[in-house]
């Protein structure tokens, strides 16, 4: 296996889309402050936490190709993250009260559906990895 296959690309992509997600606002009051994300001083970092974290284990999953099978369960576990971070923003917009959810929510948050969907397309090139190399080493 060599590092250049797709899903190396995807898994890359994912890092990045996370990586920026960390940095960009998530939620905004309706005056247009910014409650969560960004350069706000907000006290609540578990969104950020999560995203920080899914970003270095997607990158670190792109290493880890010589264990298929080690790589594929790391990008369930992404995946999971990515829904906790979502689920956590979700849930400080239900706890402010200045904040009602669907008005609030940033175009940055688009970016972990998207590194969802780079992580499922990179599950499926390891999966399609894996069939290939068990059916080389049924010809043997």
């Amino acid at each position: 296996m060599v590092i250049q296959r797709k899903q190396s690309l995807f898994l890359l992509i994912a890092a990045i889309l996370m990586g920026v997600f960390a940095f960009m606002p998530s939620l905004w009051d309706a005056s247009g402050n910014t409650i969560l994300g960004g350069y706000s001083e907000s006290l609540d970092m578990v969104p950020f936490i999560l995203s920080c974290l899914t970003a270095l284990l997607s990158f670190i999953t792109i290493f880890k190709y010589k264990s298929l099978r080690f790589q594929k369960i790391l990008c369930v576990v992404n995946i999971l993250l990515i829904i906790a971070t979502l689920a956590s923003i979700c849930s400080i917009a239900l706890m402010h009260k200045d904040c009602d959810l669907l008005e609030s929510m940033t175009y940055y948050n688009i970016l972990p559906v998207l590194a969802i969907i780079f992580l499922l397309l990179a599950h499926k090139g390891i999966s399609h990895d894996q069939r290939l190399l068990s059916g080389s080493s049924r010809i043997r």
